[in-house]
């Protein structure tokens, strides 16, 4: 009998606990569920409250924060949709690089290309096979007029994904920057010539014109030197051969 009353208790706290856990999940999965059927259907604003509520309980599926920074997205919150996306990188379980891709994205599209870069970025520091993420940051780049950068990257993205159907577009791209890369430095290399040049020449006119003014002193100091002895010449007194002052 107490034998069976041990187990009848141990059945029942076994039950406890699902029951607490299983009405923890539910809530989390009904909301979950909801807001990505929202949002699929494109109702973001529907599936903000959803999904919000989802992203706060443990437990909930980890793709919530990248429906939700996209629901925020769509309805014109890019600081909301940023600050979801980067919350979600602190949650064990989801898709870091994913998170900061799209945080990049949205950087991107406001013209903040170095933070785009940095998120792109960190998103390769997680995956560094990721290609989207190199692509991305090649653009960004670009924007930037890091081109050497940018072939970089351009050509590990052909690397993890030659089949991609942009592989063409993206090698005449990488054509033009790097004959563009190679004009630039063409062009600073003559600037360079030429501020060395212009230098030189600055030089020798300072140096002609210092010769020039050793030479104005040194004369001005020849005619200072005569014209002290013709007067010292002039005022002395002349006597007649026998001493008298004439």
């Amino acid at each position: 009998m107490k034998k069976t009353l041990k187990l009848t208790k141990r059945k029942l706290l076994y039950t406890s606990i699902f029951l607490v856990l299983f009405a923890t999940v539910l809530p989390a999965l009904d909301y979950f569920a909801d807001g990505e059927r929202l949002f699929r259907e494109n109702r973001p604003e529907e599936a903000i409250p959803l999904l919000y509520k989802a992203s706060l309980l443990e437990g909930t599926d980890s793709r919530v924060f990248i429906y939700l920074g996209l629901c925020y997205q769509q309805i014109g919150k890019p600081a909301d949709a940023v600050s979801t996306f980067m919350r979600g990188t602190s949650v064990p379980g989801t898709t870091k690089k994913i998170l900061y891709f799209n945080a990049g994205n949205i950087y991107f599209k406001q013209e903040s290309f170095p933070e785009a870069v940095t998120m792109y970025t960190r998103a390769l520091e997680t995956d560094t096979a990721y290609a989207p993420a190199y692509l991305h940051r090649a653009n960004a780049q670009v924007s930037m007029e890091l081109f050497g950068q940018a072939v970089d990257d351009y050509r590990m993205y052909l690397t993890l994904d030659p089949a991609s159907w942009q592989s063409e577009s993206i090698r005449q791209l990488v054509s033009l920057l790097t004959e563009e890369i190679g004009t630039q430095e063409e062009r600073a290399l003559r600037e360079e010539a030429a501020n060395i040049a212009t230098a030189a020449e600055k030089k020798a006119e300072q140096e002609r014109y210092r010769k020039l003014m050793d030479e104005v002193s040194s004369s001005l100091q020849a005619i200072d030197n005569a014209s002290t002895l013709s007067a010292g010449s002039e005022h002395v007194l002349q006597y007649d051969e026998e001493g008298q002052l004439e």
